[in-house]
C-alpha cells in the first residue's frame, strides 16, 4: 500500500491518526471507511435547509467554475446572460436569457448591419416550435448553437438542478468531486482534493456562489486491481462571485410582430413540394410507431416537387425508407403503419437488402405527397 500525505504545519496528528485507521481498516480486508463514497458528511438534506433560489438574476460566473460546467451547457450569447430560477419537481429549473428589451435592439442592429444574416436568423427565431427541428438536427441544444452561429440567443435549453443537499441555507449543485493538479482558482488548493459548488441567497436577494474544497490523502492498493480510496483532512471554504437580483423578463417566444421584418419576402413554396419539415414530421411519426429494435437506417434526401391535380391533390412523388427489424414480423409491421401514414400514398416495392447484418433489412419504395 503507497500513502501520500500533503498536510499543512499542525494538521499531520489528526491526518496521521486517520491514515493510521484506515491501513488498519485495509490489513484486516480491504472494507471501505463508512460513508466514504458518499463525499462530504451530510449535516442536513431536508428541504427546510434549502434557500428560496427562485427570482431573475444577472449571472457572473467565474471562468474557472464554467469549464466544470456546474450549471451545464450555458449558450453563447451577445447581449448580457440573464438567469430565472423556478421551482421545479424536487428541486430547481434554471433559465438561461437574455434582457428582452436588449435582443430587440440586437435584432434590430443585425438588420440593418447584415439583412440576409438577419433574415436567416429571424426565420429560425420564428419557427413553430410545434414543428419537430429539421432533420440533421439531433436536438434542443443543437438548434440553439444554430441560432448562435447568425445572431443573438434569446432563450438557451432550460437546465435542471435536482436538490442533492442542503446544508445551512446553501444549496448544492455541483460535486462533491475529486480534482487534481494546479489549484482551480486563485487561493484554490493544489494537489489531490475534492471539490463542491454551492448556491445560496444573501440578504440583498443575491445569489452567492460558494466553493467547498476538501483536502485528501489517497490510499493506493496496487496489488488487488489498483483500488483507491481517498481520506479527507480538512476543508476550506471561498466565496466567489455574485448574482446581482435583475428585473423579472417576459419568457414567452418573441413574436413577428416585435422583430423588423424581412429584407426581403421568403421565396414561396409549391403546394405540392415536399419540405423538410414534411420528411420530419413523417420520420418522428414512424419512429415512435417502430417495433421493438427496429431502426431506420436510410431515407429518401432528395427533396420532390409534385404537380397538382385536376381535383386538387398533389401527384405523389417517388420516396424511399429503409428499416432494419429483428425479424419479418416486425416488417410486416412497419408496412402496416405506412400504409395508414398521411405522408405515404401507397407502398409500390419491399426490397430486401443483403449486407453482413443478422437480422433482415428492407428498402420501402413508396409514393408520398404532402
Amino acid at each position: 500500500m503507497v500513502l501520500r500525505i500533503d498536510a499543512p504545519p499542525g494538521s499531520l496528528p489528526r491526518a496521521w491518526a486517520r491514515v493510521a485507521a484506515l491501513s488498519l481498516m485495509l490489513c484486516a480486508g480491504g472494507a471501505a471507511l463508512p460513508g466514504l463514497a458518499q463525499g462530504f458528511p451530510s449535516d442536513a438534506a431536508l428541504p427546510k435547509e434549502c434557500p428560496d433560489l427562485a427570482g431573475t438574476y444577472e449571472t457572473r460566473i467565474p471562468a474557472w467554475a464554467d469549464k466544470l460546467q456546474p450549471f451545464g451547457q450555458r449558450p453563447r450569447m451577445q447581449t448580457r446572460q440573464l438567469a430565472t430560477i423556478q421551482p421545479r419537481g424536487n428541486g430547481y429549473a434554471l433559465v438561461w436569457h437574455a434582457s428582452r428589451e436588449e435582443l430587440l435592439a440586437a435584432a434590430r442592429n443585425l438588420a440593418q448591419r447584415d439583412a440576409h444574416r438577419y433574415d436567416v436568423w429571424r426565420d429560425r427565431v420564428l419557427r413553430d416550435p410545434q414543428l419537430p427541428l429539421p432533420l440533421g438536427v439531433s436536438g434542443e441544444r443543437e438548434w440553439v448553437g444554430r441560432i448562435e452561429s447568425v445572431g443573438p440567443v434569446f432563450r438557451g435549453v432550460d437546465e435542471s438542478l435536482p436538490l442533492k443537499q442542503c446544508k445551512q441555507g446553501w444549496f448544492l449543485i455541483a460535486g462533491p468531486g475529486r480534482r487534481d493538479g494546479p489549484p482551480d482558482f486563485a487561493g484554490g488548493m493544489e494537489g489531490t482534493r475534492e471539490l463542491a459548488l454551492w448556491l445560496g441567497r444573501d440578504k440583498d436577494g443575491s445569489l452567492g456562489l460558494r466553493v467547498e474544497e476538501r483536502k485528501t490523502v489517497e490510499a493506493l492498493k496496487p496489488y488487488r486491481g489498483y483500488k483507491e480510496l481517498a481520506v479527507p483532512l480538512w476543508s476550506t471554504v471561498h466565496a466567489q462571485e455574485k448574482w446581482p437580483v435583475a428585473p423579472a423578463q417576459d419568457l414567452s417566444p418573441l413574436r413577428a410582430e416585435e422583430l423588423p421584418a424581412r429584407s426581403r419576402p421568403p421565396d414561396r413554396v409549391p403546394d405540392c413540394q415536399i419540405t423538410g419539415d414534411h420528411e420530419a414530421a413523417f420520420l418522428r411519426r414512424l419512429k415512435a410507431n417502430l417495433p421493438p429494435q427496429a431502426t431506420i437506417e436510410n431515407y429518401s434526401s432528395s427533396i420532390y416537387s409534385g404537380r397538382r391535380l385536376t381535383d386538387g391533390t398533389c401527384d405523389p412523388t417517388p420516396y424511399t425508407v429503409t428499416i432494419l427489424a429483428p425479424d419479418a414480423a416486425s416488417l410486416a409491421k412497419v408496412a402496416d403503419y405506412l400504409r395508414t401514414d398521411p405522408f405515404i400514398r401507397r407502398i409500390d416495392s419491399q426490397e430486401p437488402i443483403v449486407e453482413r447484418k443478422e437480422w433482415p433489412m428492407v428498402k420501402f419504395r413508396m409514393m408520398a405527397a404532402p
